[in-house]
This record gives structure tokens, sequence and C-alpha cells, in this order.
């Protein structure tokens, strides 16, 4: 998994997409900025836009409160000079606020005069009422200002009223009791009970004082917390010019919400609006900003690699292909589909079919003239093989006239060696390969040869082979197969079996522990009388050849006895390459006073 990933990020498409997207990085940052900055003025927008229509849905209602605290501080002055101790003053003060109530009865439906000592007398209906020393009234008496409150249960209209409270009073400057109003919340329900469901309407509308007290709903009083977020609280608006936000509701319903100031820091209007009909869910900040600008680059990163792909990459893939498959043997060359690439790529693609169209010509070339080679080389071993066994025969036909047997003996070992010879030149023309020879294929056949000659009935073999599949150049298989033979005649004469047994004979060709060396062995069986390992050949002539063919493998032999007091005779010699054959490269000059390669030692 390590070396696949920086693999892969090192090939083509990888660093074209890598290039690209840090081409495109600037173009994606300037995207990023933009899609910021229309945000925020879609933003701006947004909110400009739910202010205003809350403002413009809320402008009735809006209107009527003002009146309400206009009327109510016109009225609080007008009771300063008017004290209800009395029976004259108090029947005035009652007349005077009938009178008012009378004339704004679409608004108001209660009017009232409370006594700095809690006493109600002088009210609009005609009853009276004692507050008392209530702390409601101590904490009015320290802090007088008007008061805008939502009474669930009005104490004279027994309904949900907006009570208005004003201090009163007189020509000191003193409080001298409060005047109270009241206004049916039906009444400032109905002013935003238009089309609230129609488009540009909000489906709820709310007021509340600066100390979080709901003073007006539109759906009702009871139904306001569900359309409200759960825990809202006016605090943080006091003192804003208007906001907007995005909050689910108590109900779990996802709206949007706009609080703007009625009367500054008294009074707030808070419009609910539903997400899905003003669209306004950009405001969510779920979605962050650089998602647009990251699709965008990534958008553009798709095309432009796809671009590549189409114009390069696929037919650079094409061109890999056809020569990763010719590098690796196959010569079955398919044209390249590049009619319809650029034009460096035609070129290269006809450069590439010029090349191999070259290369498989000089190859055939070549083999032709390898082929011519092997040709003449079969034809130098036949006939080689074929003077071998002529000049036999001649030495056969002299041995019918020698008389002495130290010359028959000398001749028909010689003649042995000769046929030993016709033998190799003989399997090297009927080997497998002629620029390399299977040392497998070679020696077995050798081997049987020279038995069938050499064996009488008197004197049999068993030959145990054990030969690994190696292969040679001719430079080295002919010393080795010559120095098998001779070594083979060295264990036809000395091996000895019992009565009616055969002479075992194991033969043994394989790789040695230490690299790029091969052993090939003799072992064979010696009676008790035979003679030492050192007295092993009839002669000294046998010793000297198996030294210079020895010489010629570059190695060297080994002789003694085995453990179990066999006799052994091996060569350990290094195997060369194949293409240092003598067939492809010309021969070193060989060492001072060593034989050329196919001639006897003149020993």
């Amino acid at each position: 998994m390590r070396r696949a990933l920086p693999r892969r990020l090192g090939g083509l498409g990888a660093r074209l997409v890598i290039l690209m997207g840090l081409a495109l990085l600037p173009l994606a940052v300037l995207t990023y900025v933009q899609t910021l900055e229309a945000n925020s003025v879609s933003r701006k927008r947004a909110e400009t836009a739910i202010l205003g229509e809350t403002l413009m849905a809320g402008a009735s209602l809006s209107e009527q409160i003002m009146r309400a605290q206009g009327a109510a501080q016109g009225l609080a002055a007008a009771m300063g000079g008017i004290d209800p101790a009395t029976p004259e003053a108090e029947a005035e003060c009652r007349a005077t606020l009938e009178r008012f109530v009378s004339a704004n009865q679409a608004l108001f439906s209660f009017a009232g005069y409370v006594e700095a000592n809690g006493q109600m007398r002088c009210t609009s209906n005609g009853e009276s009422m004692n507050f008392g020393e209530t702390e409601t009234l101590r904490a009015m008496m320290e802090d007088p200002r008007p008061v805008l409150r939502l009474n669930r249960r009005g104490v004279m209209s027994k309904t949900t009223v907006l009570l208005l409270v004003n201090p009163v009073m007189d020509g000191a400057g003193r409080v001298t009791g409060f005047l109270s109003l009241s206004i049916p919340h039906s009444i400032l329900r109905r002013e935003t009970d238009g089309d609230l469901g129609a488009e540009g309407k909000p489906l709820a509308l709310f007021t509340f004082s600066n100390e979080d007290e709901l003073l007006t709903s539109s759906i009702g009083v009871d139904q306001a917390p569900g359309r409200l977020p759960r825990g809202f609280s006016i605090e943080p608006w006091l003192g804003n010019r208007g906001d907007s936000f995005l909050a689910r509701t108590a109900e779990g319903e996802m709206r949007a919400f706009a609080v703007v100031p009625l009367v500054p820091r008294q009074i707030y209007l808070v419009g609910s609006w539903p997400e899905e009909q003003l669209g306004l869910s950009f405001l969510n900040a779920d979605l962050p900003a650089s998602l647009f600008p990251a699709l965008m680059w990534g958008a553009s990163l798709l095309v432009a690699w796809l671009a590549a792909e189409a114009q390069v990459l696929r037919h650079v893939r094409a061109l890999r292909a056809s020569i990763t498959a010719f590098a690796g043997g196959d010569r079955k060359v398919k044209p390249l589909a590049f009619g319809a690439a650029a034009r460096e790529l035609r070129e290269v693609g006809a450069a590439y079919e010029k090349m191999t169209l070259s290369i498989l010509h000089d190859e055939a070339e070549l083999e032709d003239i390898i082929h011519q080679k092997e040709v003449l080389l079969r034809e130098v071993h036949h006939r080689v093989k074929n003077n071998l066994q002529l000049i036999a025969s001649i030495i056969n036909m002299q041995l019918r006239s020698v008389k002495s047997p130290e010359a028959r003996e000398a001749m028909r070992s010689v003649q042995e060696r000769v046929l030993s010879l016709a033998t190799i030149h003989r399997e090297l023309y009927q080997t497998s390969g002629l620029t390399d020879v299977r040392a497998d294929e070679l020696l077995p056949q050798i081997v049987r040869h020279i038995l069938k000659i050499a064996e009488t009935p008197r004197r049999r073999f068993a030959v145990e082979t054990a030969i690994d599949e190696i292969r040679l150049p001719p430079d080295q298989a002919v010393p080795l197969a010559l120095f098998l033979t001779e070594g083979l005649a060295n264990v036809i004469k000395h091996s000895h079996a019992g009565a009616g047994a055969r002479a075992r004979v194991d033969l043994r060709l394989g790789h040695c522990p230490t690299a790029g060396e091969a052993r090939l062995e003799l072992v064979n069986d010696i009676g008790s009388g035979a003679p030492a390992p050192s007295a092993m050949t009839s002669d000294g002539f046998g010793t000297q050849l198996l030294t210079a063919f020895a010489r010629q493998l570059e190695g060297r032999v080994e002789r003694g006895l085995t453990e179990a007091g066999r006799y052994r005779l091996a060569v350990v010699f290094p195997l060369r390459a194949l293409d240092e054959a003598e067939a492809r490269r010309a021969p070193a000059e060989p060492p001072e006073g060593a034989p050329e390669a196919g001639e006897e030692d003149p020993a």
C-alpha cells in the first residue's frame, strides 16, 4: 500500500490533476471571496426585507399602541388637577373618564384612577375597588413611570387586557396616584387578523415589553409560546435597531423571526415567518460559504481531467501498453488508434510504429543469419563426424596388419578416442541447440554410445546418471564431453565387479554451492587388487588429456577415494554466460603452453 500510493501519485493523470488544481486554486479563492460578499449582501437584503415586512404587518398595531400611550399621557395630565377625595371632585373625575371611554370605546374598555393609598373610587364604569398597600403599588410610587403590562384576567373586564398605567402628578410635581387604561386584547388582535396566510404576511405577530413580558399576540396569548423559540428573550435586542434570524420553535418547526422596536427600549414587535414561504433558508449557517467554490473547483478539475483524458491520457496509456508489450517480447504490434489525437501525439505514434517495423525487420534478418549459421555449424559437425569415422575405419584397417600386441593396443586406444570425438560431434549435431547446448541431452547420449562399444559379455556396467538442466556454450560443451569420454575410458578399464555382476558407475553434473560453478563427477567400483588412485590410468597420456580438457574449461581436476572405498574423478569449472560462446565473439588468446580449443595436448 505504501509503494502503490506514491506510484499512483507519480502517474501523468495524477500530476495533471495536481497542476490543474493549483492553476484553478486562485479562481476558487476568488469565487469563495465573492460568495462571502454575495452572501453578506443577500443576508442584508433579506434582513431588510423581513424587517420592513414585519413593520408593515404590525403598522396598525403599532399605531394603536402609540395612540393609546398618547391618550394615557394626556388623560393623566388632565387628571392632575382633580382630587377625588371630595364627592364633587369624584363625580367630576368619573364624568371625565366616562366621556373619555365613551369617545374612544373602539380602543379602550375601562379607565380608572388609583389614588396613592390604593383606593380606586374614580372609574369609567362607576365601580370602586381598594388595592390597598400592595408591593406593586409601593414599587410604582418609588419609581413613577409609564407601564405597559398584559393582564390575562382584568379586574373589571374579567378578560385579557393590555394595561397602560401612567403616574398622575399635582402642580408641585408630587405623585398623587396612577391612571389606568384597559385595552381589550381582542381589539389589538383584530388589528393583525387580516390575511395573515397570504404571501408577504407573517403568520404570527407578537409585542414584548423591555422586561420580556408578552403584550400582544395575533394568534392568541395561549398559542404564542408554540410559535416562538424555546426560552425566547427580548433582552439581546434591547437598544438594537432590528435583526432577523432562523430558529426552531418550541413545536419543533424551523421559522424565520424578525425583531424590531416599536417604542425604543420599551416595546418590541416580533414577527414569526414560515421559512419555506419566505425562502430565507440561506440565513441558516449549516452550509459553509466555501461549499459552492469547492464544488465549482471540483467540477472544473473534473472537466479538465476529462479533457486531458480524452486528448492525452488515453493515447499515452495505449502507447505505453504497446511499448510495454513489445519490450516484453510480444511482436504482434497492433496499430494505434491516434486518428483523433493531437498532431504531436500522432507524430509520436507514427514514429513508434516506424521504429517497431524497423526492429522487426532487423530481427527477422538476424534470425535468418543465425539460422544460416546454425545450418553451417550443423554441417561442420556432420562433416567432422564423418571424417573422424573415416579415420577410425582407416585405423581399423591398419590394425589388421599389425602383429605386435603393444602396437595393436596403442592403435586401438587411438581408435577409441577418435570414435569418441566422432560421437561428440554427432551429438552436437543432433542436440536441440547450437549456440547453446543442454548438458542433460548431450552427456547421457555420449555415455550410452561409449558403453555400447566398450561392453562385453564379461564386462557389463550399471550407470546411474543425475544431470541438472545446465546450458553450456559450445566451447565448454566440447571439452566437457571430451573430459567425460576420457574419464569413462579409465572407468571401463579399471572398474571391477564380481562374476556375473554389473560394475556400478555414477555420473553426476550439477551446480556447486559456490555461485557460478558446476561439478562433473564420475564414481566407480574398484576391486580389492586394483591400483591406487594415482595410477588409475594405463599411461600418462590419459592423465595429460584430462588435465588439458580441464584447463580448457578453466577448471580443476579432483581424484580420490570416497568413504565407501569407491574411486572418484571430478572436474569443477565456472559456468560461462551464453553470450560468451565462440560463435558470438572472438575467443581470447589461450594461455601460453595450453592447447587450442578442439586440439589435443601436444603431450
